[in-house]
């Protein structure tokens, strides 16, 4: 039996398991991890994707063409065109995936959204370098951008 849906604001997500059922081997690893980890290893990271995470909103709201679609209580940001007559955020995804970056396409509304994890922690300096570079490139160009579907394939 597959289940689908559209009814939020990742798009359509199809999924071969009722509501997206998975088998228990991603419960059993973080199981692993956490042990690796212990407390202060976890509380250490989620400071780090915490800190990332609060810098790369603040950047966004530093930008006028952008704006976040809500404030991020945790490691998950979206963020979109504060015009979309004006800017296509996807267009923006494309530039910065020349860059080496990957944001998710997610709308409606058209929104860019970033997992932020402990691995961006002192790299989103140059993360809000190439938005902005990114940001002028597609203002230039006036060029939209192809926006993106959700699912999986089990």
């Amino acid at each position: 039996q597959t289940y689908v849906t559209d009814n939020w604001l990742g798009g359509l997500y199809g999924s071969s398991g009722v509501l997206g059922t998975k088998g228990g081997g991603a419960m059993a690893a973080a199981w692993a991890v956490m042990n690796y980890l212990g407390d202060d290893g976890y509380l250490r990271l989620a400071a780090a994707a915490r800190r990332a995470c609060e810098q790369l909103a603040a950047a966004v709201v530093a930008i006028p063409e952008l704006q976040l679609r809500a404030e991020p209580d945790a490691m998950l940001l979206a963020f979109g065109a504060a015009d979309p007559a004006r800017l296509d955020v996807y267009a923006l995804a494309d530039a910065l995936w020349r860059r080496g970056w990957y944001l998710d396409r997610q709308g409606p509304p058209a929104s860019l959204h970033c997992s932020v994890n402990a691995v961006h922690d002192g790299k989103i300096d140059a993360f809000v370098t190439d938005l902005h570079a990114s940001l002028a490139e597609v203002l230039a160009a006036g060029a939209g951008g192809e926006q993106g579907a959700y699912g999986t394939v089990e």
